[in-house]
C-alpha cells in the first residue's frame, strides 16, 4: 500500500510538466495546480511545466487515503524514520505522521504520510490566507490564493 501511494505521488509530481500554464509568463511562479483523471487526482503547489514541487496531495479516485508528499529534509534526517508534520490554516490544524524517504536518483529527501479524514483537507484549503507546514522547528508558509479553485477537482474526487 505504501509503495502504491508513493508511486501515485511521484506520478502526480511528474505530471505537472504536462499541465498547461494558465497564463503565458516570462517568469516561473509557484502556484496551486489541480489534476484529475479516471484513476487518480492530485493537488500540487509548485511550478507548472517543471518538476519543482513544494507540496503534493494525491489519491486514487474515491478509494483509500490521500497521500501527502512534502520534499523536506529535517536536520539529521534518516531514511525510514518517522516525523511529525503539522498543517495549519486559520483555526484548523492537522497532525500527520510521515515517513522520511531518500530518493537517491534525485538526491531528494521527502516526507510521505496519509490523511484519513479528507474533510480536514477541505477545511485547511478553504481557511485562512496561508497553509503552514511545520516539521520540528522548520515552518514553511504556502499562500492559499488559488488553492480552492485549483483544488476543486481534487477535493471533488478525493475530499469525501
Amino acid at each position: 500500500m505504501a509503495a502504491k501511494s508513493r508511486v501515485i505521488s511521484l506520478i502526480a509530481a511528474a505530471l505537472i510538466s504536462l499541465l498547461p500554464r494558465a497564463a503565458a509568463s516570462s517568469e516561473e511562479q509557484l502556484e496551486w495546480i489541480g489534476w484529475s483523471d479516471e484513476a487518480a487526482a492530485s493537488l500540487v503547489y509548485g511550478i507548472a511545466d517543471s518538476d519543482h514541487v513544494i507540496f503534493s496531495l494525491a489519491c486514487q479516485q474515491r478509494a483509500g487515503p490521500v497521500t501527502l508528499v512534502y520534499p523536506h529534509e529535517p536536520k539529521g534526517a534518516k531514511d525510514g524514520a518517522f516525523y511529525s508534520l503539522e498543517l495549519r490554516a486559520g483555526d484548523h490544524r492537522l497532525a500527520i505522521r510521515t515517513k522520511g524517504v531518500r530518493i537517491e536518483m534525485d538526491d531528494l529527501f521527502i516526507l510521505e504520510g496519509e490523511v484519513q479524514r479528507k474533510a480536514d483537507l477541505q477545511r485547511l484549503l478553504g481557511e485562512g490566507e496561508t497553509l503552514s507546514v511545520t516539521v520540528g522547528q522548520d515552518v514553511t508558509e504556502l499562500p492559499l490564493a488559488g488553492a480552492a479553485d485549483a483544488g476543486a477537482v481534487f477535493l471533488e474526487n478525493c475530499g469525501r
